[in-house]
């Protein structure tokens, strides 16, 4: 008895002892500047009990008491610990490795060996070196990851970039990627009407995107393949831009962070225009056209004769620039505005001593940015303030931005409780946007492509408005007619019929997450993006076209609420299992507000729709839309070597019809660590990775495409509204999208990180288009909505970095990108081999053909022969269009890449960026009307007036009739001479019917090459070093250099990118570039 009593008391000794040796504990892995470590493994030394990090950095599990803990990460150098309770841990990071941390879809930080996929991430620093050049912070990423495509124009107020990433997936729609900030989805198109896109007239009014903060982005990270972005449904079927914003480090305490920014901007890039010859037609000296005159007509005032030019023509065919005392427009005006007392001035016939670059000011910018953040024992805070403001390169322009953001968490006391929130508020003040294309206040078009050469900017800006408010215009009717034929005084354009625009928005999120186990995390959070935006446009009473004034208003929220259970475990040490599980619900909301003069404006000045002459032309649109998704993915690995992922997730759109309108869609990706077996044999490679995956993603379309709708229009009696049916036949039974996705690629990293690559092949295809196509005016219809069509994406993208010099106080680092998209039309539908996506104003249009490239532009062709020799006309000596409309250029390049060196000398830094894009076209408009009216430098260049000019090419050959000989491969016949041999063109025309002949003869003349080198960006930097106990912890200067030059063989006149006017399809058309702006500047950044 007495033993088992004893026994029993043992044991229960022995257990409790063995209860009260096991300790429960949490704590928190963070780097070395305070970010969270997601997925670190904490192991208890000695044994197998272990467990991982969340996306927080946070642990919890059950130890012996006493136990040491070995912390590791990939990237990060291993510590071992003493166990305790709450106790948080810096790991510094191990540079004999890749930093393989980035965040990927759904905001979730991931480790990059375990990926599939390409994720190619930026830090913020990288993109603030011009911090002061960036009206647009998407442009900052130009050339620094292969595969991402990014053009911009339209100055530096703001103007539209357009983004690509592994070339456009969509035939019509949206070919845009999907922008997340801080896990929001935020709007990132632009509202540029279709004119605006084809080059015609309008404003460039920007993406949305362009509200963020450059200070505030800690880093991107670009999610390419459809294997990345499967999480976000189909929106991301064109890609992700993660942005994350700077947040509290965990380790900070208080801080305060200030910078400061002055910025310039000026014009580099202008046409280059001829200056020997002034405004008329008929050159007496030109050749072949002596008897036409000189253009100069004679007016006697006061009993003296007076030499009058001709103010009403807007071409410069006109006479030699000679010197010869004239009766100038502004001679005139300021004899009538004087009471015509006395004789007029005269002035000479000479070269503008004001030219165009004069018209152009120096822009200057000034951004103050400063940002609070305080931390305490369970919670944290940033609060961040931008404000910016540019007075523009332009006359009346200027931009004022306040950005404000906030964001913190708190945490309960046990670490599983947290709550946290994010906020941004943006708001935008712009006046006078340029307007941009062939419209008649774009200022580019008055300077470059109609115009007199021999007018002077200072006389323009002194009489743009005349003492009685009247337009001073030098392109008036003649002496006795003061009436503006076709130009407004570029001065009036731009102080008058000036636009403006405001914008609020307001973007972020508000969730908790608790951690129910150690392995197991729920989350919640609701995420909002809200805009308004209105615009003002307006042309002055005594324009030249309508006085009129337009005001849009758009409203548009969207609103995420989004929920997910997050699992991550390790077993033995070799296996790990990482999952999530969750659901989206979206709903967003869109309104459109139009009200526009008609008429004209009863009272000067007075703009207000109220003040139309006739009623106004008012209208109203609404737009709603949801999506509801529930989304899964899993990664297991196995030995820090074999990683394996699967996701899959299923959208229900409002957009399609019932029965079609939920789609699934999965992905599968393996990586493959294999320097993880080398680690003994190459002891040099320190790290390298295959893989590979396949997705699809489904992708649905705008609202109201299913049934019929009916449109608003003004009714013959406008009390009375009227409604029409729309002229497209919607689709009842529209099916989504799909887009599959192969991808394969090799990372490594070797010489201790002096040297890595990242190589990816990849291939995708989409089916099943939404289309509108054309079909028969006897359906009622102009368009019928299709799914049909297929498009083909296959690509190289390859980036390259080293370290070749490093020394204690000196490190040369370099990188270089480049990618190749090769994009295919597969088929459109049953009898229809053409697209067309958008008509420029003149010659050309843009569209897809089946069978060839996506984006082609077509238009009339130069005449070839046999051996591919351009053809001549025997009668005119010029070149002769083909009847049809022919392929003459695509809008996409063939290669684009980027080349980046960095320097650091002691507390010195440098930076030079180069881009770079091979292939690709662009129809210009202004070379087109520049040479037409012998403005542009070439038409008077090497005394070709005087001369004549001789067509390059051969002699096409004629039958009796006169008509041109066709062979069977389409091509022309040329003419050969008594040998056999062809007959090379001789006849000699006139400079001005051979630069007509832009407009005459083929669009093919006008088709130039987008190729260019630039030099983005140069930077130069010096950081103090700083005393511990220093009240300034840190100091830094610098100074940047932002677009500062480009070459290319057609950048004599342009800077290709500066075509861009639109995000959208519609590509590759240049109606009136803006010119290129080199942005330089200087930054004090002052941490306390």
């Amino acid at each position: 008895m007495d033993k088992r009593v004893t026994m029993l008391l043992a044991t229960m000794m022995l257990s409790s002892g063995l209860a009260m040796a096991q300790t429960r504990i949490s704590g928190t892995i963070l780097t070395a500047e305070g970010d969270p470590v997601v997925g670190a493994s904490v192991l208890v030394v000695g044994t197998k009990t272990g467990t991982v990090t969340d996306v927080d950095g946070h642990y919890q599990m059950s130890i012996p008491a006493g136990s040491t803990l070995r912390i590791s990460y990939l990237g990060l150098k291993t510590k071992t610990v003493k166990a305790k309770e709450n106790q948080t841990v810096y790991l510094e990071a191990d540079n004999t490795t890749l930093n393989d941390v980035v965040v990927t879809a759904l905001g979730v930080s991931r480790q990059k060996k375990a990926l599939g996929y390409a994720v190619t991430e930026v830090k913020g620093e990288d993109l603030n070196l011009s911090r002061g050049g960036l009206s647009n912070p998407v442009n900052a990423l130009q050339g620094k990851i292969a595969g991402l495509q990014i053009s911009s124009g339209a100055g530096s107020m703001g103007g539209s970039a357009k983004v690509l990433i592994r070339g456009a997936n969509s035939l019509t729609g949206n070919n845009q990627p999907l922008f997340v900030v801080d896990g929001v989805p935020i709007e990132g198109r632009d509202y540029n009407s279709s004119e605006t896109a084809r080059g015609a007239e309008g404003y460039d009014y920007g993406n949305l995107v362009q509200d963020i903060n450059p200070d505030d982005i800690e880093s991107v990270s670009v999610l390419k393949g459809a294997a990345a972005s499967a999480l976000y449904g189909s929106r991301a079927s064109n890609g992700v831009v993660m942005i994350t914003t700077k947040h509290a480090r965990q380790h900070a305490g208080y801080g305060v962070e200030y910078s400061t920014t002055i910025g310039f901007e000026s014009v580099t890039k202008l046409p280059k225009l001829q200056k020997q010859y002034g405004g008329g037609y008929g050159y007496a000296g030109e050749y072949a056209h002596g008897d036409e005159g000189d253009d100069f007509s004679t007016q006697t005032i006061n009993g003296k004769t007076y030499t009058i030019p001709d103010y009403g023509m807007d071409e410069s065919w006109g006479p030699k620039l000679d010197g010869r005392q004239v009766l100038s427009w502004y001679d005139l005006l300021k004899w009538r505005i004087g009471g015509e007392k006395g004789d007029p001035s005269t002035s000479p016939w000479s070269p503008a001593t004001s030219d165009v670059r004069d018209f152009f000011n120096t822009g200057v910018s000034y951004t103050n940015n400063v940002a609070i953040s305080h931390v305490y024992d369970n919670s944290a805070y940033r609060i961040s303030y931008t404000n910016s403001s540019l007075k523009g390169y332009e006359p009346n322009s200027s931009q004022y931005k306040n950005i404000f953001n906030v964001s913190g968490n708190i945490t309960s006391k046990d670490k599983r409780l947290n709550v946290f929130t994010t906020v941004n508020y943006f708001n935008n003040r712009t006046k006078g946007r340029q307007e941009t294309g062939y419209g008649d206040n774009n200022i580019m078009v008055k300077f470059t492509q109609w115009g007199q050469r021999q007018l002077n900017i200072n006389e323009l800006k002194d009489l743009y408005i005349q003492p009685d408010g009247t337009q001073g215009s030098w392109n008036m009717g003649g002496f006795d007619d003061p009436t503006i034929q076709f130009h407004n005084n570029p001065y009036w354009s731009r102080y008058k019929n000036y636009e403006n625009d405001n914008r609020d928005r307001v973007y972020g999120n508000a969730g908790f997450s608790y951690q129910i186990l150690p392995q197991l995390k729920a989350q919640y959070k609701a995420n909002l993006d809200y805009y308004s935006m209105k615009q003002y446009e307006r042309n002055a009473v005594h324009s030249q076209e309508q006085s009129k004034y337009r005001e849009v208003a758009r409203t548009q929220y969207e609103i995420n609420h989004e929920f997910m259970l997050m699992y991550n475990q390790t077993f033995h040490d070799d296996y790990s299992v990482s999952a999530n599980l969750g659901a989206n619900i979206m709903k967003r909301h869109y309104e459109y507000i139009y009200g526009e003069t008609v008429g004209g404006l009863a009272i000067p000045d007075f703009y207000n729709l109220a003040n139309s002459i006739s009623t106004p032309h008012a209208y109203n649109y609404k737009q709603e839309k949801a999506i509801n998704s529930v989304f899964a993915d899993v990664t297991l690995g196995w030995k820090n070597m074999l990683y394996l992922e699967g996701t899959v997730r299923t959208d229900k759109s409002s957009a399609l019809p019932s029965g079609n309108n939920t789609y699934t869609y999965p992905s599968v990706t393996a990586s493959w660590l294999f320097s993880e077996l080398l680690k003994k044999s190459l002891p040099w490679l320190n790290y390298g990775k295959l893989r590979a995956g396949y997705a699809e993603v489904g992708n649905d379309t705008d609202p109201y495409q299913v049934e019929q709708t009916f449109l608003q229009y003004t009714n013959i009696d406008p009390s009375t509204p009227g409604y029409r049916m729309q002229n497209t036949l919607n689709n009842k039974d529209l099916k989504p999208e799909r887009t599959h996705s192969w991808e394969f690629g090799l990372e490594a990293s070797m010489f201790d990180e002096r040297l890595g690559f990242d190589l990816t092949y990849y291939t995708t295809t989409t089916k099943d288009e939404i289309l509108p196509l054309s079909v028969s005016g006897t359906t009622g219809y102009i368009y019928k909505v299709v799914n049909s069509g297929e498009i083909q994406n296959h690509g190289i993208e390859f980036a390259i970095h080293g370290t070749p010099v490093k020394t204690h106080d000196f490190e040369w680092n370099a990188s270089l990108t480049l990618a190749s998209n090769k994009n295919k039309v597969k088929s459109l539908t049953d009898g229809v081999d053409y697209l067309r996506l958008g008509t420029a104003p003149f010659m050309v249009e843009v569209g897809a053909s089946v069978g060839e490239g996506y984006g082609i532009i077509k238009g009339t062709d130069y005449l070839y022969d046999e051996y591919g020799h351009k053809l001549v006309d025997p009668e005119t000596g010029l070149y002769k269009a083909t009847a049809d409309n022919r392929n003459i250029g695509s809008i996409y390049p063939d290669f684009t890449g980027g080349l980046v060196n960095s320097f650091r000398w002691k507390n010195f830094d440098a930076s030079v960026q180069f881009d770079f894009s091979h292939g690709g076209h662009f129809f210009s408009t202004t070379r087109l009307w520049g040479c037409y009216t012998g403005m542009f430098e070439e038409t008077a260049a090497n005394g070709v007036r005087e001369k004549g000019m001789i067509t390059d090419g051969y002699v096409a050959a004629t039958d009796d009739n006169g008509n041109y000989i066709k062979n069977a491969d389409g091509s022309y016949k040329v003419a050969t001479d008594a040998n056999g041999q062809p007959v090379k063109n001789t006849k000699v025309v006139s400079a001005r019917d051979y630069y007509e002949n832009y407009y005459t003869g083929p669009a093919a003349q006008n088709v130039l090459r987008s190729d260019y080198i630039k030099l983005r960006e140069v930077s130069i930097g010096y950081t103090f070093k700083m005393r511990p106990n220093w009240f300034v912890k840190g100091l830094r200067l610098s100074a940047y250099g932002r677009n500062l030059a480009v070459w290319g063989p057609d950048c004599k006149h342009f800077d290709p990118e500066m075509i861009v006017t639109s995000s959208g399809n519609v590509q590759g058309i240049e109606g009136g570039a803006t010119p290129m702006v080199a942005n330089y500047g200087f930054t004090v950044n002052v941490k306390f």
